[in-house]
């Protein structure tokens, strides 16, 4: 996965980790004048369209239930989506 300048409004100016699937980078919203994390999944690392389509509502899913949660201890969901292949 190359590395993302912006992802939607959020500009991304360093990787904090990557993985098998994605990275995830430290990342401003402008809109919000705050830091994020913007965590990400390339879905073109999978090698059949039906498993593409699996990570996106796992994906999806995952935001919302992260975000139905509101806990000093788990980082807060502000947004969720996708752009081209990455959710």
């Amino acid at each position: 996965m190359a590395d993302l300048a912006k992802l939607g409004r959020y500009e991304l100016s360093s990787v904090l980790g990557k993985g098998a699937m994605g990275v995830v980078y430290e990342g401003f919203d402008p809109t919000l004048d705050r830091r994020v994390a913007v965590k990400t999944i390339l879905k073109s690392v999978v090698l059949d369209e039906e498993t593409e389509r699996s990570y996106s509502a796992r994906f999806a899913r995952e935001a919302k239930a992260v975000g139905r949660l509101n806990h000093p201890h788990i980082v807060q969901v502000y947004d969720f989506g996708e752009q081209d292949d990455v959710a």
